[in-house]
């Protein structure tokens, strides 16, 4: 069940119990800082002291700078599901993001998958 939807302008999110559901507008570029910074603002009023999950959905032209993870605090997120369709570019893109996260990661062509995965850690 659904417990808040945010729209933004870069896209929409939906918080779940120990998850989080961020799927980007699909003509969107590039995932900026200060997006994310706003994000994971909202993700820890929201959340408080919990740990939570987030799924990430985006396009496969939606570029993500990796090395901006570097710049969140991530302390609070378990894991890290990535939704999108395949591609090469995205795979290497995958990679330099997977290891820059310590939690655990997972990498889906669906929604449903990615959230089934998500309610596995409750």
């Amino acid at each position: 069940m659904v417990l808040k939807t945010i729209a933004y302008p870069f896209g929409e999110v939906k918080y779940y119990e120990g998850f989080i559901h961020v799927k980007f507008n699909e003509d969107l570029d590039e995932v900026k800082i200060e997006y994310s910074k706003k994000l994971f603002e909202d993700i820890e009023g929201f959340y408080g002291s919990e740990k939570y999950i987030l799924i990430s959905e985006r396009n496969l032209k939606t570029s993500f700078n990796a090395d901006l993870m570097k710049n969140l605090n991530l302390s609070k997120m378990r894991g890290l599901a990535v939704v999108s369709e395949e591609g090469v570019s995205r795979r290497e893109e995958l990679i330099k993001e997977q290891s820059l996260f310590k939690g655990s990661f997972a990498y889906f062509t669906n929604y449903k998958a990615a959230e089934e995965w998500a309610r596995t850690f409750d």
